[in-house]
């Protein structure tokens, strides 16, 4: 059985001969290969999507109290 080094030195010096044969069997020109690693670049580059925070309540009307106060009546609001 082989250990974990000697398994990592493999899987590093392999690693360049992998990557030419994807490239190999894709075929992928070097134009389209550098648009691609600079999309997958901005992708990880690109800020975390956030949730959009809750919508303010909207203002559907304005009443009066019996002291003549403006009181807002939001949407969703009896």
């Amino acid at each position: 059985m082989m250990h974990d080094d000697e398994i990592a030195a493999l899987a590093k010096g392999m690693a360049p001969f992998v990557r030419e044969c994807v490239a190999d069997a894709i075929k992928i020109s070097p134009e389209l290969a550098q648009q691609v690693a600079t999309a997958v670049r901005l992708l990880h580059e690109s800020p975390p999507i956030v949730e959009p925070q809750k919508a303010v309540p909207r203002i559907v009307r304005v009443k009066r109290d019996d002291a003549g106060n403006f009181i807002p009546v939001y949407d969703g609001d009896n």
